[in-house]
Formats: structure tokens, sequence, C-alpha cells
């Protein structure tokens, strides 16, 4: 192509770039209703603080929360995909800036004499050497739109890798602190049944003097080995328990030999998060925001593949050198330029690239639904934990008040049995209510801290605008 022509062409060149074919993303409707029903009368404004598990008061869980965050090999995974997809955002970024490489030749070759065409005069015999070095650039006008969707299509992706990071770690957090609690449970339930396999020993004493003392039916000896056998059962119980939460603790703060010291005092409950508004979760849940950004690239694919239908205009350019010595390639006689534009345009491909239209258009349908779905399961993990949060929370004072009136009552027998006013069963029926009792503590605040982290873990953490990776 001549200057000239070339000159005209530019015009039209700048004044296509703008156009970008394909639609322009635009959030589907969730249908979310506008407040949660299991909310009611609690502030609809709040979040979670980013480093909430702070609020149990607990160095201990805040260093195995910290060292799993640091340590833990899914979210050295998971910022080794962000890294990738942050790496192939700057790939195809760098598609919409010329590239610009040297090059450099030496040949040296023989020319025919038997042709046709005979070697001139001035030409120094048939043997010929031929010294080239330069610049070339090829640049692709981008007239549809077609890198800049790509682009928007990588940024996308890389931005969904970055939700997966924080989805990861805050399913890790979440993670380390209710194997934490279950210790500290297993610890409060292995003291309880402890107590009780101490009263229950006693009790199968006692049944066996009765029963030697001809007081007692076989059957009452018995019916102490029975209860027992439960409570030792009970016991082994809460050690395996223990042993299991201590060992998962160490697979995801990779310290596999952690040791836990025993530690029966209740684990504090950190203040309850405010839910929100159900609009909050599309902007807080890492995995409704990770599929929302699946939607944003589906939905650019579609103008990357409709700009495959329109013909592809590609500048190219050369500056040079090209002599037959070395020393001739720095004068001004031997300089060489080139400059032309490329056209490419499809005739006929049997309907594919039509077909690859359609099934960007089928991949953009299943995105919306995946966010839609998304979206509703958010909502519907939200109202589960506000439904378990209420409810734990009555249990919990339920078995709060039981261990109360457990307690008085066997400062009641204690005090009856040390006046004489009381048969020794008494106090043994005392210590065994008391431990069960403790035993229903110990669970429920274990179940309401679970539903407690749900409500966290359903609510999305925190939004930090971008969770670091880990190298």
């Amino acid at each position: 192509m001549s200057s000239r022509a070339l000159c005209r062409v530019l015009p039209w060149t700048v004044l296509l770039a703008g156009c970008t074919l394909g639609p322009d993303y635009v959030r589907p409707e969730s249908g979310l209703p506008a407040a949660f029903a299991e909310g009611a009368g609690v502030p609809d404004r709040g979040g979670v603080a980013a480093d909430w598990w702070l609020g149990f008061g607990e160095p201990e869980l805040t260093r195995l929360v910290g060292r799993a965050l640091a340590a833990n090999t899914d979210v050295r995974a998971a910022a080794a995909r962000w890294e990738e997809a942050d790496a192939r955002l700057a790939d195809v970024a760098g598609a919409g800036v010329p590239a610009i490489d040297a090059t450099g030749e030496a040949d040296r070759f023989k020319v025919s004499s038997g042709t046709f065409l005979p070697v001139g005069g001035n030409a120094p015999g048939r043997n010929r050497r031929i010294q080239r070095a330069g610049l070339v650039t090829s640049f692709e006008l981008d007239f549809w739109g077609r890198l800049r969707r790509a682009e928007e299509t990588a940024r996308a992706q890389m931005l969904a890798a970055e939700e997966g990071v924080a989805q990861v770690r805050l399913g890790l957090a979440v993670a380390v602190v209710r194997t934490y609690s279950a210790l500290r449970t297993a610890d409060a339930s292995a003291a309880a049944a402890e107590t009780l396999v101490a009263a229950r020993e006693e009790g199968l004493r006692l049944a066996r003097r009765r029963t030697d003392l001809g007081v007692a039916v076989p059957a009452e000896a018995a019916r102490a080995e029975v209860a027992l056998a439960a409570a030792v059962a009970g016991l082994a119980e809460a050690r395996r328990t223990r042993a299991q939460a201590e060992h998962l603790l160490g697979f995801l703060t990779a310290e596999p030999a952690l040791i836990v010291p025993r530690d029966a005092r209740p684990l504090p409950s950190p203040p309850l998060p405010v839910a929100g508004l159900p609009s909050d979760l599309l902007s807080r849940r890492p995995d409704v925001r990770a599929a929302e950004q699946a939607l944003i690239a589906a939905n650019a694919r579609i103008g990357f593949a409709k700009a495959a239908r329109y013909p592809s205009f590609t500048l190219t350019g050369a500056l040079g050198t090209e002599s037959r010595t070395f020393g001739g390639l720095f004068q001004s006689e031997t300089a060489t330029s080139d400059l032309g534009l490329d056209l490419r345009a499809p005739l006929f491909d049997a309907g594919r690239l039509a077909a690859r239209v359609d099934a960007a258009i089928a991949a953009q349908h299943q995105a919306v639904a995946a966010y839609e779905g998304a979206a509703r399961n958010a909502f519907r993990e939200v109202r589960d934990a506000l439904a378990e949060v209420r409810e734990t929370a009555l249990a919990a004072e339920a078995a709060d008040r039981r261990e109360t009136a457990a307690a008085e009552v066997l400062r009641v027998a204690a005090a009856r049995g040390a006046a004489g006013q009381a048969p020794p069963t008494e106090l043994l029926e005392a210590r065994r209510a008391q431990a069960e009792s403790q035993l229903a503590v110990a669970r429920v605040r274990q179940e309401r801290l679970e539903a407690q982290l749900a409500l966290i873990r359903s609510l999305g953490g925190s939004r930090p605008d971008l969770v670091p990776p880990v190298r």
C-alpha cells in the first residue's frame, strides 16, 4: 500500500477503533426480598470485621488462624490461581499495544551462472553476502472491540480468581475457629464425663454393697454396670473427638505435630454480626461476586465472537538497513523501510463463526442462571443461619438454667448428706445430674457457636479491597 493510500485509510481506522461489538454488561435483577424475615428487629446496617476471630479474645486461636491463613495449602493454591489469572490479564492487555521486535541476519549464498539472468558486471563473482538489521512491528487495529472484549474477559477472570482467594480464606478461618471450638468443647465434655464416670463407679460400688447386704436385687447392680459403661463410652468419645480436632488443626495450620494444651473453660462468643440487607450479599459474598465476574466474562465473549465475523486490519512496519558488508550497515544509503496495512475478511466458513456466537450467547445464559442461583442460595443460607442462631440461643439459655439448677441440687444434697439427713445415693444422683447438665451445656454452646460461624460465613465475612496472595 502506498503512503498516500495509507493516509486516506488512517482516519477511518481512528474512527472505527471506538466501535465495540456485543452487549455491554448489566447486572441481572436478583429478585431478592428487601429484608430478612428472621432478622426482624435487628439493625440492617453493619458487617463482619476483617479480623472477626479476634472477638473471641483467645490468643491461641488468633495465632492458629493467622498461621492457617499464611501457610495452608488451599490458600496458597488459590493465591497461585489469582497470580496466574493476573498474569494472563497482563498478557491479553499487551495485545492492544504494538509489539516491536529486533531482527538481524547474515547470509552467504552462491548465484547460479546457468540461469537466464546473468550475474551483473559489478557483482563480485557468484558468491554473495548480505547483512541485515532492523526493527519490525505488527499491530492489530481494534475496529470492532475484539481485543477490548478479550481484555474484559481476562479482567473478569482475574477478579473471579481474587474472589476465590477470599472465599478460601473465609472458609479456612471458619474451619479453624470451629475446630478449635470443638476441641475446647471436647475438653469440657471430657471433664464432665470424668465426673460422671466417678459418680457411676461410686454408684456401682453402692449397688454391689446393697446387693451383698440383701437390701437390693441383683438387677440394681446390673443397671449400675450399664450406666458406668455408658459413662466410660462417653468419656472415650470426648477424648476421641478432641484428638481428631487437634489433628485437624495441625493439618489446617500446616503444623502436623501441633499439641494444644487442655482447657475446659468455655470459649467466649464474639458479638453477633449484623445480617444487613439481602442486597448487601451481592457485593459481600465471595461466591456471588465470583459468579458475577464469570457472567461478565461470558458476556464479553459474545462481543469477542461477533468481532471474528468482521474484517480485521493489521498495521505492519519495519525500519532497518541492508548491506553486503557489516560496515555498510551504518551508512545512510543502506537504510530500508516498510509500512503497510493488511486486511483479512471471512468470506465462507460453513457457519462456524455464527455457531461460535450462538455458543457464546448460550454460555452467557448459563452464567446468568448460575449468578441468580448463587444469589438466591446466599439468601437461603443467611435465613437458615439466622434461624439457627435464634433457636440455639434459646437452647443455650435453657441449658444454662439447667446447669444452675443442677448446681443448686448438688449443694442441697451435699448439705443434707453432711447433716445425716440424706442417703449417699442422693448425693451421687445430684453429682450425676450436674455432670450431665455440664455435658448438655458444652454441646449447646458448641451448636450456638457453629450457628454464629454459619452466619458469618453466609454473610460473606469481610470485604477487603484485595486479599494479598500468599507466596
